[in-house]
C-alpha cells in the first residue's frame, strides 16, 4: 500500500510541474509574500498551518517578519507569508524523497551506497533549510538530491541487469567463493559481487554474511558451504526468485526486509523448501537436515513427497526416512556484562543464566546492532560462560541461543552490548584547596578539587564522594603540626592517580596591640597637621605576621607586616572630619588573631589663647598678674619661657621693669599647630608734669571762667583731673576733661564776676600717679 502510494504522489508531482511552468513564467520562489492579518483568537502556528500547511513553520515567520516572539503578535498584524516559496520547496522535496525511494526499491544501498548517501545527505540538508526559511537552499539540495539518487537507480539497474546477484557483506576468518567460470576456490572479501551459480564456503571459526538487492541476508556460519543457484527479478513487479543451495553445514537467514518476494527456495540435498518466512536457520551435515522457523508465515519443506509445514518457534530434524519435529527453546537470561558496561580489558567474559532443557548454546559476538558484522560465532557451547578474546577495543552486541536435545538453536536473547576499552592513562585528579604551604589555624580545613567522573576516591584512605560535575568537597581534621593530606583516585580500568598536600596547623593565638604613646592626639584621636597620618604600634605577635588596616566601610588601605621586636608602622589618610581604622593581625591562615581600632584627624587648627583680664595699658604696681585658657594647646611659653598649663588654663605672675614691658604668649598644640598672643603694659611711677596752668576770662570779665592745663605724662593722663577754684571767695568744684595726647586739660565755666583764685588741681595718669596744683 505505501509503494502504490507513493508512485501515484509521483505521477501528480509530474502532472503538478508541468502545469505550474505553463502558470508561471517567473521563479515562484520570486513571487511576492501573501499578506495575512493576525486577528482576534488568532494562533500563529494555526495561521502558518493553514496557509502553509505546516504550523512548525512558525519560527521561519516570525523571522521573516522582524518579530521576536509570539507573545509580540497583537490583532491587526500584516503578516507575510511565503505560500509559493513553501509550495514550490515541499514540491522539490517530495520529488527527491520519490526518488530515494525508487532508487532504494532497486537495491541502491546495495549497489550504489555512495551516491545513495550523497541523495539522503542533500535531502537531510534541505530539510534543515526549510527549517529555518531558506526556500532557495532547500530547492537547491532537493534537486542535487533527486540527481544522485536518479545516478544511484541508473546504477542500481545497471547492476540488476549484470549477473551480479548478491554481495559479501560481511567476513570473518577464512570465506572462499568459487564462480562458475573460475578453475579453484579463492579469497572472498567484503563488497564482493557474487553471481548465480557461485558456490561459497566459510572454514573452521569463520563466517560470512551474503546481503541480497533488497537486504535478505543469509549468515553462513563455520564450516559451511552453499551456492547461490538463482536468483531473478522483475523490473516491473518487483518480484524476485532466489534459490539457495546448502551443500554443508549451517546458515541464519532474515528475509523480506525492503520488497515482496515471489519466491525464495533452499535447496538441501534431497530436500526441497519454499518459505513465506522472514526469519529462519537451516543446518546440513551428516546426521541430517535440520530446519527452525522463528517468523509467524510458515517454511514449508519438501521430501519424497512428505510436506511440512513449520510454523513460528518451530523445528524439525530430517534423518534417513524419519522427521521429527519439536517446539524451540525460548530465550534465554543474559547475566554479564551488564547493558552498555565498558570493560577495560582486551577480552570480555560473557555469562548467561542455566537454561533448563539447553544442551548447549549458540553465541554471537557482533561489532553492530543488527549482527551484520559477526566477530564471534561460537556454536555448542556447554557451559554458560564463554571469554571472547581476539576482540579490537571497541563497542559490540552480543546474544544466546539454547540448543535442545535435538541440536535446533531456540530463540535469540535480548541481544546487549558491551564496549571494550584498552586504558592505561591515570584518570585525571587535582586538588585546587588546600594551597601548597597552607598554614591553618582552624583545626578543620576544606578539602577541593576534580577528578573523572567515573573515578572511584579515597581521602587519607576513606572513601570521598565524587559530585555529578566530577568536583569534590570534603573537611579534614588537623592536628597541630604538620598534617599530609592524600586524595588517591581509581578509575575503571584500575589506573591509579595521586595527589597529597602539606598542611601546617597552628592554632588561633590572641595577640595585643598597642599604639605608641608618641603620636599626638585630639581629644581621643590621633591627630596630624597634614593629610596623611604616621602610625606606630607594637604587637605581642610574632615578626613577620600579615597586617591590615581597614578603613569604616572594610576597604583595605594598609598591607604590611610585623617588623623586629613586634613593631608596625604605616600611613593612613586623613581629613578634618574623624575617621575610623582598625588594626588587625592576621594568623597564617588569613584568621584575624587580634584587632584594635582607632580614630584618626587631621588638625590644621591653632590653639586659641583667651585671657581672663587683658593685662592694663600702664600700671604702678611692678608685679602683673595674667591668667586664662589655651585651649587644646599641649606647651605655652612666655617670651620662649615654658609655663605650666593645667586643663587648658594658666596662670601666671610677671615683675615688670619700669617703662614700657612686652610680652609674647605662644601656645603650641599637639601636632604643632602654634597661636601667639602679644601683650604691653607700661610701668609708671612718676607724677604727671604739669607744665603751665592757666585761669581766667580770654572773652573778657563778662565772659565765661576757662581753666587751661598742659601737662604731660609716660602712662597718658586720665580724661577726668578734677579741680577747686574760688570766685570771690566762692569756692566752685569741676573736672577737667583731657587729652592724653596733646596733654591739654580743659575745662569752661559759666561767666562769673568777681576774683578768680585756683584752688586745687589734680592730675592723674593712667598708672595711678597724681600730680597736685
Amino acid at each position: 500500500m505505501k509503494f502504490r502510494l507513493t508512485k501515484a504522489l509521483t505521477i501528480c508531482l509530474g502532472a503538478c510541474l508541468g502545469t505550474g511552468a505553463a502558470l508561471a513564467e517567473s521563479d515562484p520562489l520570486d513571487a511576492p509574500l501573501q499578506i495575512v492579518e493576525f486577528k482576534q483568537g488568532d494562533t500563529l502556528r494555526g495561521v502558518v498551518g493553514e496557509h502553509l500547511r505546516d504550523p512548525d513553520l512558525w519560527p521561519a515567520v516570525l523571522k521573516l517578519n522582524n518579530i521576536g516572539s509570539s507573545a509580540d503578535l497583537v490583532p491587526g498584524t500584516q503578516l507575510r507569508l511565503p505560500v509559493r516559496q513553501v509550495a514550490t520547496a515541499d514540491a522539490a522535496l517530495l520529488s527527491s524523497l520519490q526518488a530515494i525511494q525508487k532508487a532504494n526499491a532497486e537495491g541502491a544501498r546495495i549497489f550504489a551506497p555512495d551516491e545513495i548517501g550523497q541523495a539522503i545527505q542533500s535531502r537531510d540538508e534541505a530539510v534543515t533549510s526549510r527549517e529555518v526559511g531558506e526556500w532557495r537552499e532547500v530547492v537547491n539540495y532537493a534537486g542535487v538530491a533527486r540527481d544522485f539518487a536518479r545516478e544511484a537507480l541508473d546504477i542500481s539497474i545497471a547492476q540488476r541487469d549484470r549477473s551480479a546477484e548478491a554481495v559479501v557483506s560481511d567476513v570473518q576468518g577464512d570465506v572462499e567463493g568459487r564462480a562458475p567460470v573460475e578453475p579453484s576456490w579463492s579469497d572472498r572479501n567484503r563488497n564482493d559481487i557474487l553471481v548465480e551459480f557461485e558456490r561459497i564456503r566459510t572454514l573452521s571459526a569463520s563466517t560470512t554474511q551474503v546481503t541480497f538487492r533488497d537486504l535478505s541476508r543469509l549468515r553462513l556460519n563455520p564450516n559451511s558451504n552453499a551456492t547461490i543457484q538463482r536468483m531473478r527479478s522483475d523490473p516491473l513487479t518487483g518480484g524476485e526468485v532466489t534459490k539457495v543451495s546448502l551443500a554443508e553445514g549451517d546458515f541464519y537467514a532474515l528475509l523480506n526486509q525492503l520488497s515482496d518476494k515471489t519466491t525464495f527456495e533452499i535447496d538441501v540435498p534431497g530436500i526441497e523448501t519454499t518459505t513465506n518466512s522472514a526469519d529462519f536457520w537451516i543446518k546440513n551435515d551428516q546426521s541430517g537436515a535440520r530446519f527452525v522457523n522463528y517468523d509467524t508465515p510458515g517454511l514449508e519443506i519438501e521430501r519424497d513427497g512428505q510436506t511440512f509445514e513449520l510454523g513460528e518457534n518451530e523445528g524439525v530434524v530430517i534423518a534417513g526416512t524419519g522427521a521429527q519435529r519439536a517446539e524451540v527453546l525460548t530465550s534465554p537470561l543474559l547475566n554479564l556484562p551488564g547493558v552498555g558496561e565498558i570493560l577495560y580489558s582486551e577480552s570480555a567474559s560473557l555469562s548467561w543464566e542455566v537454561f533448563s532443557g539447553a544442551e548447549a548454546y549458540w553465541l554471537e559476538v557482533a561489532s553492530d546492532p543488527g549482527f551484520n558484522q559477526m566477530q564471534i560465532s561460537e556454536w555448542g557451547i556447554r557451559d554458560t560462560a564463554f571469554a571472547a578474546t581476539g576482540l579490537k577495543p571497541a563497542r559490540y552486541h552480543w546474544r544466546v541461543a539454547a540448543l535442545d536435545k535435538l541440536g535446533l538453536p531456540g530463540e535469540w536473547s535480548t541481544p546487549r552490548d558491551f564496549t571494550l576499552r584498552i586504558d592505561n592513562t591515570p584518570p585525571f585528579l587535582t586538588l585546587m584547596s588546600p594551597a601548597a604551604g597552607t598554614i591553618a589555624t582552624k583545626p578543620r580545613i576544606e578539602v577541593l578539587g576534580a577528578t573523572e567522573l567515573e573515578a572511584t576516591l579515597t581521602l587519607d584512605g576513606k572513601p570521598l564522594k565524587v559530585d555529578g560535575d566530577g568536583s569534590f568537597v570534603a573537611d579534614v581534621d588537623l592536628t597541630p603540626g604538620e598534617n599530609v593530606i592524600e586524595v588517591v583516585a581509581i578509575d575503571l580500568a584500575g589506573n591509579t592517580s595521586r595527589r597529597s598536600q602539606s598542611v601546617i596547623y597552628r592554632p588561633s593565638a590572641e595577640v595585643e596591640i598597642a599604639l605608641s604613646d608618641q603620636i599626638a592626639r585630639v581629644d581621643q584621636a590621633l591627630a596630624s597637621r597634614t593629610d596623611q597620618l604616621s602610625v606606630s604600634a607594637s604587637t605581642t605577635a610574632e615578626p613577620g605576621a600579615a597586617v591590615l588596616v581597614r578603613d569604616a566601610s572594610d576597604t583595605v588601605v594598609v598591607q604590611t607586616q610585623v617588623g623586629a621586636a613586634g613593631s608596625i608602622g604605616f600611613t593612613v589618610p586623613v581629613d578634618e572630619a574623624a575617621r575610623e581604622f582598625t588594626i588587625q593581625i592576621l594568623a597564617p591562615g588569613g584568621a584575624v588573631e587580634g584587632a584594635l581600632r582607632f580614630a584618626a584627624i587631621r588638625d590644621q587648627i591653632a590653639p586659641e589663647i583667651t585671657l581672663d583680664l587683658p593685662p592694663p595699658r600702664a600700671t604702678s604696681d611692678d608685679v602683673l598678674s595674667v591668667t586664662g585658657a589655651v585651649g587644646d594647646a599641649v606647651r605655652l611659653t612666655l617670651n620662649g619661657t615654658d609655663l605650666p598649663v593645667q586643663d587648658g588654663r594658666f596662670d601666671l605672675t610677671v615683675t615688670l621693669a619700669p617703662g614700657p614691658n612686652a610680652f609674647e604668649l605662644v601656645a603650641v598644640d599637639a601636632v604643632g599647630n602654634v597661636s601667639v598672643t602679644r601683650l604691653n603694659t607700661l610701668l609708671d611711677v612718676d607724677p604727671p608734669e604739669v607744665l603751665s596752668v592757666e585761669l581766667g576770662r580770654p572773652q573778657g570779665d563778662t565772659g565765661p571762667i576757662e581753666i587751661d592745663v598742659q601737662a604731660r605724662d609716660a602712662s597718658g593722663l586720665r580724661q577726668a583731673a578734677p579741680f577747686v577754684i574760688s570766685v570771690d571767695g566762692v569756692e566752685i568744684e569741676g573736672f577737667l576733661r583731657c587729652d592724653s595726647v596733646s596733654g591739654l586739660c580743659r575745662a569752661v565755666l559759666p561767666p562769673e564776676t568777681g576774683e578768680l583764685e585756683l584752688v586745687e588741681l589734680i592730675i592723674e595718669d593712667y598708672a595711678g600717679n597724681t600730680a597736685f596744683e
